[in-house]
């Protein structure tokens, strides 16, 4: 059985960007093996404001599973240390992938070009004010559960954070504008 590693070895998070939004403090798997069909675990992002603007923008959260037909990301929930307005339901948006585009690329990291995993995206419903809260993390997890025909191995989750700049209509489309601010990849065991 494999023992949960530290976080400095599972995760090595990849700041992007400093703007006045949330930056990527940690990314962990809270149990690294779950069993075929069974409850599952969860994918943790620790983030925390970067400046004290009063800076306004939807939150938005990648998980990639490099294997949907073993692992699959579910439900995310924003604020569980109950900061920021939490805890509650961050909206999943299936395609925010493919939405994003090449708005997170840049020389030192390039989302578009992440091939091998399959996406769901999730945001905060409304736009998070972060205005002098630069100390304070907050926790969003999303499920990450093995399915019922999953086979035993390792597998690898990836965890994107950015902000999402809306146009108003608070659905996100081309126009809209994203900027990463952290990624992380980790491991997990499923056991049959």
């Amino acid at each position: 059985m494999r023992k949960k590693a530290p976080f400095g070895l599972l995760a090595l998070p990849l700041a992007l960007f400093l703007s006045g939004c949330f930056v990527l403090q940690g990314f962990w798997i809270k149990s690294n093996t779950i069993a075929a069909g069974e409850k599952g675990t969860k994918a943790v992002f620790q983030i925390r404001p970067a400046d004290l603007d009063n800076d306004r923008a939807h939150q938005f959260f990648l998980v990639g599973v490099d294997d949907s037909a073993d692992l699959r990301a579910t439900k995310g929930r924003w604020g569980v240390n109950q900061v920021f307005g939490g805890p509650y339901a961050l909206t999943v948006y299936g395609d925010l992938f493919t939405t994003i585009g090449t708005d997170c690329d840049s020389a030192n990291f390039d989302l578009s070009g992440i091939t091998g995993f399959t996406w769901k995206g999730y945001a905060t419903p409304n736009a998070v004010n972060d205005r002098n809260k630069s100390k304070t993390d907050v926790l969003v997890e999303v499920g990450i559960k093995a399915t019922n025909s999953a086979t035993d191995g390792d597998h690898e989750v990836f965890g994107v954070t950015g902000a999402w700049f809306d146009d108003g209509d608070g659905i996100p489309e081309a126009g809209d504008t994203f900027e990463c601010l952290g990624s992380s990849q980790v491991s997990v065991n499923v056991k049959v």
